[in-house]
């Protein structure tokens, strides 16, 4: 498998981790373990930002290697 499609197969993985999160933070939201909203935030903004530096990596190679 080539780099990009590694790199591009790991940005999908992100995506529905940060899914899997805003799923997360809507049930707990309003309940009596709402004390871990932010830490689900915090933990989200992390993953967008490892998503971000992703993007611009793929974007700075070619589509195979």
């Amino acid at each position: 498998m080539s780099l990009h499609a590694d790199l591009a197969s790991l940005q999908s993985t992100l995506d529905q981790a940060v899914e899997r999160l805003d799923a997360a933070a809507a049930e707990v939201r309003g309940t009596e373990r709402d004390d871990l909203l932010g830490d689900l935030y915090e933990i989200e903004r992390h993953l967008r930002a490892a998503t971000r530096r992703l993007t611009r990596a793929l974007g700075s190679l070619p589509p195979t290697d």
